[in-house]
Formats: structure tokens, C-alpha cells, sequence
């Protein structure tokens, strides 16, 4: 008798846990087609698609397979990865989940993942959906800003497996017979699976122009503005690449956007650096005034491993103060600008600040590496040298088909923190450019 009543038992068990698992009740109205989709859209699609730069996110499957790793970073911040604390400074290549779609994808996770209307993955084949499935999308091959005015090809860029950290430079030649207005560029790699971040300069003077992330892949200045090309000038393209799992030969492309009327304000660049201040341990401090009416549109901090948080603020004269970038637990993986959604007007006299904090006393550098201010000023009013961003020693001009490659990305700061070291072999040299650059930047003529 207890035999048989066991055995009745056992087989209503398998039976009742058999209709549980694929009509599992969900606990949540969030629907990957509808509220998931659009996040993937929005933050991870770029990185996480087929040959991508991590794992796919494109389909539904492959979403609820990784639901909870999905839950677990988004919970630590860790993805989309973006280092600016909501609240100080608004930022138009934001890619930081808010609250409420963190709410979303931590709901779904725990809540058996529907797809929609209550439709969850039971492992079980039911046979074709009706209609085409909803997925995530994102075109690597679509000119965000329209068809470029002139598209550069770099040369073939192999990675090979497995590959470190490791930035690289290309020199292009836009072949510029007379000078040129630049409102904005564009970088389009032809394999995502192996670049992180690059970045634009003009060569001749270091000046940075604008950078990519894969998840918003163009620079843009506000109507009416652009940076000033010099006739025959250069283009300097820092590449920083990972290794996939095969070789990787990158064929990229440059798309810059041209103006075609001069700029109506001077647009330049500023830099504030940071140094070691007696009885601050584990922080770098600088600060800078500003000696006319400027309005800052982009900051470009260099990050130094070890870096906890770094914080730049604007003092004005009338005594307030405003944060223009807090960041921390920042992603040295993913080097990026922090563009404004709109420019932030600061009159003469403000005084821009920075502060550093580091992990330890030994991740303190000797001297920090400057936060780069792309600004426009109300007049000619020129800069101090000192204050012009110099990217790296350059030694005459490079054939538009050169790749060098410059090592790590500590390497590459090591390079960097020489070019600013007077007692450096090329500062003079470095000097006469910046110097240069001032006069030419700052000139009234167009």
C-alpha cells in the first residue's frame, strides 16, 4: 500500500513538474520584444553581435542564455561600459544603463525571461514562430552622419589572436591644397571583433579632434563650428585593439565632414594637468584659469592604471561651482570622451580644477596626464603654450600608408608623459609646433 501510494505520488510529481517548466508563470510585464530589444539596441549591440567584439546579444535565445550574467553586470555597473556618474554633467555618447533599465533587464532575468506576452523558453521545440522574430540590430556599415565629404582608407591593420592591449598609429594624407573647416568625422572598422577605441588629431600640432567608441562612432561640433585644417596638414590615427580568437585583418575607414563657411568662434583645445601635491597622498591635483570667455564642449582624460575616480570641476567668479565630469571604477579597456550635450559657458576668471584619486601610493604617477578641453572662445584672445594638448613627440611626417605600431597602452603614456617633460630630447622641437599651432588656432584671419 505505501508502495503504490508512492508510486502515485512520483507520478503525479513528474507530471505537475512537466506543466510547470514550459507554462513557468512569469512574475514581470517587461517582454524581451518590447523593453529588452530596446536596450540591447541602445548599449550593447555595437560590441555584442555576431563577429563582435564579445558574445552575441542579437536574438532571443541568445539573450536568455546570458540572462544572468546580463543581470549580474548591469547590477555592478560593470556593462554598458561608461565611467560618468549620472548627475554631474550631461554627456550626448551617454552609454550608461539608467535605473529604470537596469529595473528592466534584473526583472526579466528573474522572471523566466518572457519573450512576449508571457511566452517563456521552455527548451523545448514548439516549431516556427509566426512572423519574423524580433532581434536586436545594429549596421556596422552605416554612415552615421550621411555619406562623407572625403572618406580616407587606412591601410590593412592585422591583429593576431589572443592579442594584449596594443595601440597603433596611422598617418593619413587628406591632400589638402588650401585649408578646410571640419564639422565633424567618422570612423567605420570592417570587423568589429577587434577595435576598442581610436582617436584623431591633426599631426602637425597634436591638436585631438574627435574619437570613436563602438558605441557612438562619430565626433560632431554644434552648428556653425569647426576646427580649422591647415593646407597640407596630417591626420593622426591612434588605434587600440584587442585580439579575438583568430586573426583579424582590419580594413577601416575615415569619414571626415566638412563646413563651407569658416567657423564663426575659434575652436581649440586646453589642457589641464594634474601633479603630486605634498600631504595629498594617492591624489593628483591641478588647476588653470581661464583668461578669456570660454565654452567647453568635449573633456578627453588620459587614465592612469590604479585610477580610482577623477573629478573636474569649473569654480567661477561668482563663487559657484560646477562638476563638469565625475567618473570612477573607470574601464581602461575602453578609453573614450566625454561629450556635452550641450557646451557649458564659463566666463573669464573661472577656475578649472582636477583631482585624482588613486588606488595605492604606488599607482600614483610622478605626474598625471592632462584632461584635454576641446572649447570654442568668444574672441582671438589666444592660449598660453603650455596649455595647448600635445599628443606625442612627432618626428617630421609620416607616408599616408604608415602603420607604426607604439606597444601597450602604458607604453604609449610613457611616450606621452616625455613629450611633456622639458628636459625631454624633442621638447624644443615639440615647442616650436605648439607654438605654432597657437598662432595659427587663434588667428583672426579665416
Amino acid at each position: 500500500m505505501k508502495r503504490r501510494r508512492l508510486a502515485s505520488c512520483l507520478v503525479m510529481g513528474c507530471a505537475l513538474s512537466g506543466a510547470v517548466f514550459p507554462h513557468a508563470q512569469t512574475t514581470t510585464t517587461v517582454q524581451f520584444d518590447r523593453e529588452i530589444v530596446h536596450v540591447l539596441d541602445d548599449h550593447c549591440v555595437m560590441c555584442h553581435a555576431e563577429k563582435g567584439l564579445a558574445f552575441p546579444l542579437v536574438t532571443y535565445e541568445q539573450t536568455y542564455a546570458s540572462r544572468w550574467k546580463i543581470r549580474q553586470d548591469a547590477l555592478n555597473r560593470h556593462m554598458a561600459p561608461w565611467a560618468a556618474v549620472s548627475g554631474y554633467g550631461g554627456f550626448s555618447n551617454d552609454n550608461g544603463l539608467t535605473q529604470r533599465e537596469i529595473d528592466f533587464l534584473v526583472s526579466w532575468a528573474e522572471s523566466f525571461g518572457p519573450r512576449n506576452n508571457g511566452e517563456v523558453n521552455a527548451g523545448i521545440a514548439t516549431g516556427p514562430s509566426p512572423g519574423k522574430p524580433v532581434q536586436a540590430h545594429f549596421d556596422i556599415n552605416r554612415w552615421r552622419l550621411g555619406d562623407p565629404d572625403l572618406r580616407l582608407a587606412l591601410p590593412p591593420n592585422t591583429v593576431t589572436p589572443r592579442q594584449a592591449d596594443e595601440v597603433k598609429r596611422v598617418t593619413l594624407d587628406p591632400r589638402l591644397t588650401g585649408d578646410r573647416w571640419l564639422r565633424g568625422l567618422e570612423y567605420r572598422p570592417a570587423d568589429g571583433r577587434v577595435v576598442h577605441a581610436v582617436s584623431v588629431a591633426i599631426q602637425e600640432t597634436g591638436e585631438w579632434l574627435g574619437s570613436w567608441t563602438p558605441w557612438h562612432p562619430y565626433f560632431e561640433l554644434p552648428t556653425g563650428l569647426a576646427y580649422r585644417l591647415p593646407a597640407g596638414s596630417h591626420l593622426l590615427v591612434e588605434i587600440h585593439s584587442y585580439g579575438s580568437s583568430e586573426p583579424v585583418t582590419e580594413r577601416a575607414s575615415l569619414g571626415l565632414y566638412f563646413a563651407t563657411q569658416p567657423s564663426r568662434r575659434k575652436v581649440a583645445n586646453m589642457a589641464l594637468n594634474a601633479s603630486w601635491a605634498a600631504g595629498s597622498p594617492r591624489k593628483l591635483l591641478g588647476s588653470r584659469r581661464l583668461e578669456e570667455d570660454a565654452s567647453i564642449l568635449a573633456l578627453q582624460p588620459e587614465i592612469h592604471p590604479g585610477i580610482q575616480s577623477i573629478e573636474v570641476s569649473a569654480r567661477k567668479p561668482d563663487g559657484t561651482t560646477q562638476i563638469l565630469l565625475f567618473a570612477r571604477k573607470i574601464p581602461l579597456e575602453w578609453p573614450t570622451p566625454y561629450v556635452l550635450r550641450e557646451p557649458i559657458s564659463l566666463p573669464k576668471g573661472t577656475q578649472l580644477s582636477v583631482i585624482e584619486h588613486y588606488a595605492d601610493d604606488a599607482s600614483v604617477p610622478v605626474a598625471g596626464f592632462p584632461v584635454t578641453f576641446s572649447a570654442y572662445s568668444s574672441g582671438a584672445a589666444g592660449e598660453s603654450v603650455e596649455e595647448l594638448h600635445i599628443a606625442t613627440p612627432l618626428r617630421g611626417r609620416a607616408d599616408a600608408a604608415q602603420v607604426s605600431s607604439l606597444g601597450s597602452r602604458d607604453e604609449v603614456r610613457l611616450q606621452r608623459r616625455q613629450a611633456l617633460d622639458p628636459g625631454h630630447p624633442g621638447a624644443r622641437e615639440i615647442g616650436d609646433l605648439a607654438r605654432k599651432a597657437v598662432t595659427e588656432i587663434f588667428s583672426d584671419r579665416p
